[in-house]
């Protein structure tokens, strides 16, 4: 384990597990860290000898928020703890749960924003949220705040989409999966059972791992190369199809993407195929992708005139009607918004704003705005994928797509464009707008 952090604590505690809650009751941080497994368990017999519900050692134990503050303080991490409870706070999240497999260094952080729209659904899972890996040494502070963010985005992209899912984001850092590795899967099957939610393969993990977990250990993952429909990339870029569509007629004066020019960055699972809808559309493109055998693949196929290949550095500053952001977040930045020349930000892209909360995302939309760049927070329009994965859920084998696009088309197209037109009609930025609508759904019992 590289660096000190939550599961340096963990590990001097001798805890498996350990939990940072916010009460909405009364706005205090709670704390419990438990041993729950023994360290000889072996989680590639999860789902077969033992399960989420068994316990799992002889040795169990049990400490609460006293001792677990003395031991943060007794390792000089008292203003860590503080940090990563401002984060909770500043983001109205509920809390983080730390899963810790010692053996193989595997540390997973169970990133929960909120539940409520999970409580009365009357289903085995409360939450829904991808599963992201990071690698072993990145700092454990950014790998928290990437989880936050994107849980929070998540509640409120299940809110948008009508899903009764509460939001959430599991974060793993561990080297990468092999797809012999049973230990690691088994054990990143045992954490989705264990917090009751449905989870799918995000950065990092891949669609042949979920094959492997759902065939062996949980139906809780959802897709795989063996789903029923096509990977959640493909549903999510056909909801940022749609979604591009509306905001370049009330740009543009009409939804023909013919003689547009549209810079894509990234083109991963989300981006080639969203490239492929705006090119069968009429649109040519600009890309960028550190994978220039992606780039290769999309070329061979509509030519080098349509395709037009620019460094990962230049996407910012090419002229084009619209750009696309399909790869890393906190791209939008105060500084890199004068550079840009388009008319229109929309992409599938997580986090895209530089910002850790609302209203620094509400200011620096504000800041696109002036700019004359039509924007919208990336969780108002990029939910095909989650809406994919609740159909998969739900319906496991029996999912036809048949059933799925009109799901995607009432948020990305419909709800979407009256977001638009709405936002216009009041004078403010849509990313407000969306905002003000979600918070009403999300934190009505708070109020």
């Amino acid at each position: 384990m590289k660096g000190e952090g939550i599961f340096s604590v963990m590990d001097k505690l001798d805890l498996t597990t350990l939990e940072i809650f916010q009460s909405r009751m009364d706005n205090r941080f709670l704390m419990k860290g438990m041993k729950e497994w023994d360290d000889g368990l072996e989680f590639r017999h999860y789902g077969k000898n033992f399960s989420y519900v068994d316990m799992l050692t002889e040795n169990y134990k049990a400490v609460g928020t006293e001792e677990l503050v003395a031991g943060f303080r007794e390792m000089g991490l008292g203003d860590y703890l503080d940090r990563v409870k401002q984060l909770l706070s500043e983001g109205r999240h509920e809390g983080i749960e730390f899963f810790y497999h010692r053996k193989k260094d595997i540390r997973v952080s169970f990133c929960k924003h909120s539940v409520t729209l999970g409580l009365e659904n009357r289903q085995h899972v409360m939450r829904a949220g991808a599963m992201r890996r990071h690698e072993p040494d990145e700092p454990e502070i950014e790998v928290i705040v990437d989880g936050l963010n994107l849980s929070r985005a998540m509640t409120y992209k299940n809110a948008v989409s009508a899903l009764p899912y509460g939001g959430c984001k599991t974060v793993v850092q561990c080297a990468p999966v092999k797809l012999d590795d049973y230990e690691t899967m088994g054990f990143l099957s045992y954490v989705p059972d264990r917090c009751r939610v449905f989870v799918g393969a995000d950065m990092g993990l891949d669609e042949e791992m979920v094959d492997v977990i759902r065939s062996t250990f949980t139906r809780n993952f959802v897709g795989g190369t063996k789903s029923p429909l096509a990977s959640t990339g493909t549903p999510t870029a056909y909801g940022e199809f749609l979604a591009i569509k509306e905001a370049c007629d009330i740009t543009f004066d009409t939804r023909d993407l013919s003689g547009r020019t549209i810079a894509i960055q990234g083109l991963g699972h989300v981006g080639f195929p969203l490239a492929e809808y705006l090119l069968d559309d009429g649109a040519g493109l600009i890309v960028t992708d550190i994978d220039r055998d992606k780039v290769g693949a999309l070329q061979g196929r509509y030519g080098t005139d349509l395709v037009r290949y620019v460094s990962p550095d230049e996407i910012y500053t090419v002229e084009a009607d619209i750009f696309s952001p399909c790869a890393m977040g906190g791209i939008i930045t105060e500084e890199r918004i004068p550079q840009f020349s388009y008319k229109i930000i929309l992409g599938s892209a997580n986090n895209q704003l530089k910002a850790t909360s609302k209203e620094a995302e509400i200011e620096l939309a504000k800041k696109v705005a002036e700019a004359g760049i039509l924007f919208v927070v990336d969780w108002a329009h990029n939910n095909g994928g989650v809406i994919a994965a609740s159909v998969l859920w739900q319906l496991q084998e029996e999912a036809t797509e048949e059933q799925l696009n009109p799901k995607i088309e009432l948020p990305c197209r419909t709800n979407f464009r009256r977001l638009l037109e709405e936002a216009m009609e009041k004078g403010t930025t849509p990313t407000e707008l969306v905002y003000e609508k979600v918070e009403k759904m999300v934190y009505s019992s708070d109020r």
